[in-house]
């Protein structure tokens, strides 16, 4: 498997510390942790009962996710997107204030852009009024609607949130990917609920350093219902 070099700056206004990692591609992030550049430490074991503020993450080439995680518990406490390296937009790494537990760990799960013609990576942080979830698909060709799964589990959105109200979704592409569309279907296979995406910075026409599509909704998902996506590779 392919490895790539991930560097982190988790700071507030007052303090910044940076933790990377050589992360495999593909891994989703159990064995991916970030440490401290200097002293070689998990992110709770540095700065312990610090609140921050900002996590800045870029990778080397493709798309990646970053957690906090509390390695005993396994709660998360906070998610978001890595960009690719040397495009930073401080305003989209702004997190909600974060106090630092010493067991938490910070975590990426990241892929390389697809060498085959007409294959996308892809990903996505889906929320529900349950909580938040990773999904991911590889596409196998260009404008072709294709059912994303959780990453961790392999559920597809029904079995997963099931009962539950979709409220959110963000999708992240490989780089210069373009986002064609989103879409959720019901348990028969119609379409159900629809959006168009975009590229990302810097590729031409993008507005976000991080997502090709950041929509709020309110769906009531269904058993068997599913979320696709249709792309165009870079």
């Amino acid at each position: 498997m392919s490895t790539q070099s991930i560097v982190a700056t988790v700071s507030n206004p007052s303090m910044a510390r940076q933790f990377a990692d050589t992360a495999t591609d593909g891994v989703v992030f159990t064995t991916n942790n970030l440490l401290d550049i200097n002293a070689a430490q998990n992110l709770g074991i540095l700065i312990p009962n610090i609140t921050i503020d900002s996590v800045q993450m870029t990778y080397a080439g493709g798309l990646a996710q970053w957690r906090i995680i509390n390695s005993q518990n396994q709660v998360v406490s906070r998610k978001g997107w890595a960009s690719q390296l040397r495009y930073v937009c401080p305003m989209e790494t702004k997190i909600a204030p974060l106090k630092i537990q010493s067991t938490d760990l910070l975590q990426v799960f990241c892929k390389a852009v697809n060498a085959t013609g007409g294959d996308t990576e892809v990903m996505a942080w889906l929320t529900t009024n349950g909580g938040v979830e990773s999904f991911q698909v590889t596409t196998a060709a260009d404008s072709t609607l294709t059912a994303m799964t959780n990453s961790i589990t392999a559920q597809s959105l029904g079995d997963w949130a099931f009962g539950k109200t979709l409220q959110r979704i963000q999708v992240q592409c490989e780089d210069g990917a373009f986002l064609s569309e989103v879409a959720v279907f019901d348990q028969t296979g119609s379409k159900v609920w629809t959006a168009g995406g975009s590229t990302r910075l810097p590729t031409a026409g993008g507005k976000s350093t991080h997502t090709n599509i950041d929509i709020p909704c309110s769906i009531q998902i269904g058993k068997g219902w599913a979320i696709k996506v249709s792309t165009i590779t870079a």
